[in-house]
């Protein structure tokens, strides 16, 4: 068989490389004198080195000849029989082979870990040499084996791919060494099945009779040709027509067809087409067939005769010429029976059938090629069922072609039927009356007529998508786009675009082969999007759910990427129960991130939901109710949409940070305000964009109301006698408007700032002396406009309220003290900062008087310095002038302006009262050694301050100068109690009016002389003197000009002293009267004569009256002891 093999293709091959003429004839003459001139063996081994299956060796002298040039002179049809789409990329393969490794081991180890193994007893355990045991049980022995066997198996595999690997390097040569070992292959399997058809020939030639050869009559036909025996028939031999003969018949014919057909009455519609050449008329039936028919004489009632048949269709079937002849045959008899119109059925019949077949032909090629496994081809009777799409999750979808009666279903129809080839669509066990199809009658291609309907298939699968695509929120109102691409011819044209995204997009199409819908761009996400819904059984509305909740985990990526590099911080950890969410967020959310700022600590969050209706943030504050089963909820401050079209860069996180911080800076503020019960205004937030502006909170001060009722939510203290002062209305210019606006984040600090503006209602010339040192590093203060702001920077969770009001107040203690100084006469403005003035309101030929004023913050308590300290007898006012300058519900201005007149109006008044003191005052009886020598030394001066317009003057006695009718449990020392008051005349000038204690009018318990005689003697001389006098006598008290008290109050204090001394005269005569005559112990008389009560009652009195200088003391001098014990006695005053 190393020969010649049979041919191929037309062309005879040898077993090897193909040879020439030239080549053939070289090496078949060596063989055949080789084969003679050798033995057997030799004969065998020369063949075995010189040829090799037919193919011949190359020897020493053929240095030329080689594997590659015999490769390279094989035929091109045997190179290529394996096509190059049949390659598979090796990344690809090992991709797959590391895949399978990675879930064979992932489940192997799953499976090992399973596996109890027992421990070994320690008698029988071995230690290895690096100190582990050695479990020698069969478990463990197992999963030894099943791991070890495992590492071998993926071992060989990779050795596979490490020889594909290597082979890849070189894939011409090798896929030219596969396609010539295809065909080796091939050919070896005729060489077998002729044998085998040769051998089953032999065993079925046993049956067969077998005449005996007549060799004589083969011989005489081998040499002569003839049979000599066999009697001829003389026919004679027919002359071939002349070319005018041809001419002239042809014409004949051509008429005769001519008038035939002419007088017809029953040729079918669909042959009329027709034209008459060459003695045959040619009927001509678009897309299926042409038909020449002619008649064989001139008699009319001879029936047509078919000459020719072929088919009008591309590509049609090759028909032989006995299949021709037999076509030709029933066609005629066709003619005969129903003339031109059953012949016309017959052939119609035919091309359909031929049609039909051709179909059933390109769809198994279809099925065995690149449609393989998705298509089932069924031929029944002529129905030809194809269904597609068949490894698809969903139910059947077929279509048929078959060969149709064509009668119509309506009844009484007189048309004749004839069959037509029909295709139908059932799609999903459904008939689909809506079939649009494009075809080329003439050109069979099933793979257009199948392309066409799983076009239409897909487009009527992305309608349904559609639909409910553009029904949900996000498409329906246009953020986001939807376009559908649709064909009915060409399936890879129909696709879906969803925009997901500002920047992403997604494209769903069907796959025309598999059914299956594919999503690309192709990530992991899509890849399991893509998965998940091919599971799904062609249900849009959950198709649709997918892609929308593919959409969420989309942006949610882009969140997650955009926030990364910012100031927020991914709470990973805390998740919201089922309850919570539909609380606050109010519907169903697919994705949910909690994010927060390092400076908000645990009360705020801000949470970015992912929904099929859209995106949203929301500004959660976390609420703590109280009770033993106290649960944190929490509240939504602020949420907003989150557009499709919004760029979710660190930019915008960036803003959406500045704006929840400032929002919550705003919340808090007016939260502040809230608990306290003020009045506020807080406009509606604008919604977060690129240049947004947040609205300030605006509230009233009352600067008439101390701060600390607005800071601490309870009303200040009082003090008596302010509430007849000050009158609870107040004009409206005591009112100041502030606005609080947000001033950004310091992100070196983690602080916000707020800015809060408001117009101060002072003068240019006023606001001039305010510089910069003078006022707070915070505070700016705009001369021209009048506007105030001050910054204060705070935590995020800490109202910045309080600050601001104390700034605020603050600057209107500063503001309303310069204007005061520069409104009233005679003071002057020393120094100034922003917390402290000193003010000169004397100047004296010797000495000035001034007052230093400091200012805490806010409601705290100024402190006053008068100077100088032992010479300015304000020094007697200091508390009560603080008191002043913080009372409640007075503007600060009043305080002020109210402190700096009472300098001026009281100053004649201390000057006198501070110079009694200091002559008659406490340290100067104390001092005193020799009060005998000077009686008037021995009289004592006690000046009491009740507020900064009243004061109190005690005169007393020591003991020795007690006139003798009091009795030993009165109050001895006490000579007279008098109140000095501010008073008005009728011509609105002020003055002081000096009165007796208020007890002298309201009751006997407590006198304020102490004797009648005192009393008489000054109203006598004081209260209604007449002639002359520098007062204003009243009759039971007296005023003085405001600033000219002295000659009042010198009268006064020259009669009390002449009083005493008088007294100290006569005491010697009334002490021995006194021992002579007793007095009970249980009453004892008054100067005035009333009966004075029991101890009990006196003490009883005292407990209704109050301390009020607990620092003025008396000392009691002894008799024996010359170093007394110092007693402190309170004076107790109303």
């Amino acid at each position: 068989m190393n020969g010649d093999r049979p041919t191929a293709n037309g062309e005879r091959i040898q077993n090897g490389v193909q040879q020439g003429a030239s080549d053939s004839s070289s090496h078949v003459g060596p063989l055949k004198q080789s084969r003679e001139g050798q033995a057997p063996s030799t004969s065998t081994a020369d063949r075995s080195s010189s040829y090799a299956n037919g193919v011949p060796q190359p020897s020493n002298g053929d240095l030329g000849y080689n594997a590659a040039n015999g490769t390279n002179q094989a035929p091109l049809e045997i190179l290529q029989l394996i096509p190059r789409d049949n390659y598979l990329p090796m990344a690809a393969l090992i991709s797959r082979a590391s895949q399978s490794c990675w879930n064979g081991l992932t489940n192997l180890v799953e499976q090992l870990a399973a596996v109890q193994v027992p421990e070994q007893s320690p008698d029988q355990a071995k230690v290895l040499p690096n100190g582990l045991p050695n479990n020698q049980t069969k478990a463990n022995l197992d999963k030894k084996e099943r791991l070890l066997k495992f590492a071998n198996d993926q071992k060989a595999d990779f050795i596979k791919l490490l020889v594909l690997l290597q082979w890849s390097r070189d894939v011409e040569e090798v896929g030219k060494t596969i396609s010539i070992n295809y065909w080796l292959m091939k050919r070896r399997q005729a060489y077998w099945d002729t044998i085998a058809l040769m051998a089953g020939l032999k065993q079925e030639s046993a049956g067969f009779q077998m005449p005996n050869p007549d060799l004589r009559v083969a011989a005489e036909v081998l040499s002569r040709g003839e049979v000599l025996k066999f009697p001829s028939l003389g026919y004679l031999p027919q002359k071939d027509l002349t070319s005018k003969q041809i001419l002239r018949l042809l014409k004949s014919l051509n008429r005769l067809l001519s008038v035939k057909l002419a007088l017809s009455d029953d040729l079918p519609p669909q042959l009329r087409q027709f034209h008459i050449h060459d003695g045959r008329a040619t009927f001509i039936v678009p897309d299926e067939f042409e038909l020449d028919v002619s008649i064989l004489d001139e008699n009319p009632n001879s029936q047509f005769r078919v000459v020719d048949f072929r088919y009008s269709f591309s590509p049609s079937p090759y028909i032989p010429d006995s299949l021709h002849a037999e076509i030709e045959r029933y066609a005629n008899s066709n003619i005969d029976r129903g003339g031109l119109q059953g012949c016309y059925f017959f052939l119609k019949e035919l091309a359909l059938s031929s049609k039909l077949a051709e179909y059933h032909k390109q769809v198994l090629e279809l099925a065995r090629s690149q449609w393989a496994g998705n298509l089932r081809v069924e031929l029944i009777r002529r129905n030809l069922v194809v269904q597609y799409w068949s490894e698809r999750q969903a139910s059947k979808s077929w279509m048929e072609v078959g060969i149709a009666s064509g009668r119509e279903k309506r009844e009484g129809s007189a048309q004749v039927a004839f069959p037509v080839l029909e295709i139908k669509w059932m799609r999903q066990g459904k008939k689909v009356d809506s079939l649009r199809l494009r075809q080329n009658e003439s050109v069979l291609c099933f793979e257009d007529i199948l392309r066409q309907i799983i076009a239409q298939h897909s487009t009527q699968i992305l309608d349904g998508v559609y639909d409910k695509l553009v029904l949900a929120p996000l498409f329906a109102e246009a953020e986001l786009s939807v376009e559908q691409s649709l064909s009915d011819e060409d399936p890879e044209q129909c696709s879906l675009s969803i925009q997901l995204s500002r920047s992403s997009t997604l494209q769903l199409k069907v796959d025309a082969v598999t059914g299956l819908l594919v999503i690309s761009p192709v990530s992991e996400k899509s890849e399991r999007l893509q998965y998940e819904v091919n599971r799904i059984h062609g249900v849009a509305d959950e198709i649709v759910s997918k892609l929308l909740n593919f959409r969420c985990s989309v942006v949610e990526s882009s969140v997650l990427a955009g926030i990364s590099g910012t100031s927020w911080e991914i709470l990973r950890a805390f998740k919201f129960s089922p309850a919570e969410i539909k609380a606050l967020f109010g519907g169903p959310v697919v994705r949910m991130n909690l994010f927060r700022q390092s400076q908000w600590g645990v009360s705020y969050s801000l949470a970015v939901t992912h929904g099929q209706d859209g995106d949203h943030w929301w500004l959660l504050q976390q609420m703590s109710t109280s009770g033993p089963n106290s649960q944190s909820r929490f509240q939504v401050l602020r949420h907003q949409r989150i557009e499709a079209k919004e760029e979710l860069s660190s930019a915008y996180f960036d803003r959406l940070a500045e704006y929840a911080m400032g929002l919550i800076c705003l919340r808090r503020n007016a939260d502040f305000l809230k608990e306290r019960k003020e009045k506020f205004n807080l406009p509606s937030f604008p919604p977060l964009e690129k240049n947004y502006e947040l609205p300030p909170i605006s509230f009233d001060l009352d600067m008439a109301r101390p701060t600390k009722s607005l800071l601490h939510g309870a009303a200040a203290e009082t003090f008596p006698g302010e509430a007849a002062q000050n009158p609870p209305s107040k004009p409206a210019c005591l009112q100041k408007s502030i606005q609080v606006r947000f001033g950004g984040v310091d992100r070196t600090t983690n602080r916000v700032t707020a800015i809060a503006h408001f117009q101060n209602r002072a003068s240019a010339a006023v606001l001039k002396h305010l510089d910069e040192s003078t006022l707070d590093s915070d505070v700016t203060l705009n001369v021209e406009d009048r506007t105030v702001t001050i910054r204060v920077k705070t935590s995020i969770t800490e109202a910045a309220i309080p600050r601001i009001v104390d700034k605020a107040t603050d600057l209107e203690k500063i503001v309303s003290t310069v204007e005061q100084i520069h409104r009233l006469p005679g003071l002057k403005l020393r120094s100034l900062s922003n917390s402290a003035f000193t003010i000169i309101y004397h100047q004296g030929l010797s000495k000035e008087l001034g007052v230093s004023i400091a200012f805490g913050s806010g409601s705290q308590t100024p402190r006053l310095e008068f100077f100088p300290s032992e010479d300015n007898p304000h020094g007697l006012l200091t508390a009560q002038y603080s008191k002043l300058l913080v009372a409640s519900r007075v503007p600060f201005a009043t305080k002020v302006r109210d402190f700096l007149t009472s300098l001026t109006l009281t100053l004649p008044l201390l000057s006198f009262l501070y110079k009694l003191q200091r002559k008659h005052g406490l340290e100067v009886s104390r001092s005193q050694t020799t009060p005998s020598q000077e009686p008037e030394r021995g009289l004592r001066v006690h000046v009491l301050v009740r507020s900064a317009t009243a004061f109190a003057v005690q005169y007393f006695t020591p003991a020795r100068h007690v006139p003798g009718d009091v009795g030993p449990n009165s109050q001895p020392h006490l000579l007279a109690r008098l109140e000095i008051l501010p008073h008005i005349n009728a011509s609105k000038k002020p003055m002081w009016l000096v009165r007796a204690a208020l007890e002298e009018f309201q009751s006997n318990s407590r006198p304020s002389y102490s004797t009648p005689e005192l009393r008489t003697q000054l109203r006598q001389e004081i209260f209604t003197r007449t002639d002359g006098q520098k007062w204003l006598a009243l009759d039971s008290a007296a005023a003085c000009m405001a600033d000219q008290p002295e000659a009042l109050f010198q009268a006064m204090h020259d009669l009390l002293s002449n009083w005493a001394t008088l007294a100290a005269e006569s005491k010697g005569e009334k002490e021995a009267k006194g021992k002579a005559e007793p007095k009970p112990e249980a009453t004892n008389n008054l100067p005035n004569g009333n009966t004075k009560p029991n101890v009990a009652g006196k003490l009883q009195a005292a407990k209704l009256q109050r301390p009020t200088n607990p620092n003025v003391s008396r000392v009691v001098p002894g008799k024996g002891n010359p170093n007394p014990p110092k007693i402190e006695e309170y004076i107790m005053l109303d």
